[in-house]
Formats: C-alpha cells, sequence, structure tokens
C-alpha cells in the first residue's frame, strides 16, 4: 500500500471517529407561546393574542366561548412551577402569567383560530378538575398528552379518553394536537371553578454544520470515491 493511500486511510479513520464524538442534531426544538393581548370574559367571551415563531412572521390568535376570567398583562404566574409542561417535545413552559380560564358546565363551543394553518400545535393545561370532581374537554381534533405533573394547585392526573376526550383531577400538564392544524374547538359539559390554558406552536430551528458534520461528510465522500475506483481496476 503506497504510503498516501495509507495517509488518506489515517485521515479517514480520524475524520469519522471526530463525526461521532461533536457531531450535533439537526435540530433545537423550542415552543413560541401566545402572547394574550386582550379579552373579554363572558359566556360568551373572546381573546386576541400573537404567536411569533423564531425567524417567522407573527400568527394572529382568537378564541371565542366561555372566559371566566383572562390575564393578558401580568398577575399571578400559575405556570409556576414549570415541570409539568415540559417534555422531550416542549423545553420550555409558557413564560409569562398570560391564560384564559374556564368554568365549564355548558354547551358553549369553545373555539381556537390561527390565521394560518400550524403543525402541531400545544395547549398548556392549569388546574384542569379536581381530585373528586373530574372535568373533560370534548376535542374536536385528535391529540395526545405530552406531559402530566405537579402544578400550582397540585398533582392529579390528565386521561386521554376514547373519542377525543380529555378528563382531568386536578390536572396539569401539556397536550399536543395532531397535524396541520387551523382551528380548535371543544366543549366543557362539567362544572368546575377554574382551570385555564394557552397554547403554542413547536417550532425547529437548525442548527449550524459543526466540523463532526463536515468531517463525516468528507471522510464518506473519499471513502466512496476510493471505492468506485477500486472496482474499477478490478474490471
Amino acid at each position: 500500500m503506497k504510503l498516501a493511500t495509507k495517509l488518506a486511510l489515517a485521515s479517514t479513520s480520524v475524520a469519522l471517529s471526530v463525526a461521532a464524538i461533536t457531531a450535533k442534531p439537526a435540530s433545537a426544538a423550542t415552543v413560541a407561546w401566545t402572547d394574550w393581548t386582550s379579552a373579554t370574559p363572558g359566556n360568551p367571551g373572546s381573546a386576541q393574542g400573537t404567536i411569533t415563531p423564531p425567524s417567522q412572521s407573527p400568527i394572529s390568535v382568537t378564541y371565542n366561548g366561555e372566559i371566566s376570567f383572562a390575564q393578558t398583562a401580568g398577575g399571578i404566574n400559575y405556570w409556576n412551577p414549570p415541570t409539568p409542561y415540559i417534555s422531550a417535545t416542549v423545553p420550555n413552559a409558557p413564560p409569562a402569567s398570560d391564560i384564559i380560564t374556564l368554568t365549564g358546565g355548558n354547551n358553549t363551543l369553545n373555539t381556537i383560530k390561527f390565521s394560518q394553518s400550524v403543525l402541531n400545535p400545544v395547549m398548556a393545561i392549569v388546574s384542569m378538575g379536581q381530585y373528586s370532581v373530574p372535568v373533560k374537554y370534548n376535542f374536536n381534533t385528535p391529540f395526545k398528552i405530552l406531559s402530566v405533573g405537579s402544578g400550582y394547585w397540585g398533582n392529579g392526573p390528565l386521561t386521554q379518553l376514547a373519542g377525543n376526550v380529555l378528563e382531568g383531577r386536578e390536572g396539569h400538564g401539556v397536550i399536543q394536537f395532531l397535524g396541520n392544524v387551523s382551528s380548535i374547538s371543544w366543549t366543557t359539559p362539567d362544572p368546575e371553578y377554574w382551570h385555564g390554558f394557552t397554547v403554542g406552536i413547536e417550532k425547529s430551528v437548525p442548527e449550524p454544520l459543526t466540523i463532526g458534520g463536515s468531517a463525516l461528510a468528507l471522510g464518506f465522500g473519499w471513502w466512496a470515491k476510493r471505492k468506485r475506483t477500486a472496482a474499477s481496476a478490478k474490471v
């Protein structure tokens, strides 16, 4: 084996080793939560807000339905502690005190609308139900539970039931709606004062190409070229 070939093989080995050590994931996820800017309590009530994903134009959010009370400019941060709202999908809890609350016990159709279709939006929930007073949200959209835990008012469960129904017994956590979504609607037939929510959008932020990634690409390219050359020489 010629010296140049030996050196090239050694270089490739080093490149692949460096790549294995330093390569980073292709993206890092974060969630842009709604900044609720105005709200009118009542049944029906309404609220308006904005989601500003990284490096994108703002997305308008409107809510029409029951509102027991709302916080749009300060107040108690019911999203503290943040633990029940954090998961592998959602690394950051709602950052501020903004919240829309319900009491339920009616057939009001509560609806969130986005100014454009969004992919896999998430809903954070505070204090849904009580241990002995379960509350149900009957959604029109498939969802999955991402996280549940001990929150501001306690440590009860959130349970996914058949037919896109979420049941809470003092539940704090996050659910995610699946696919491209332009609106979310639900009813709350069970009365309990009170439980609150906000919504957000998961956004993947591409990371810069790492040295390890570059080395891996170069090393693999050289190896593939050598294989082609060797195959041609055998013909």
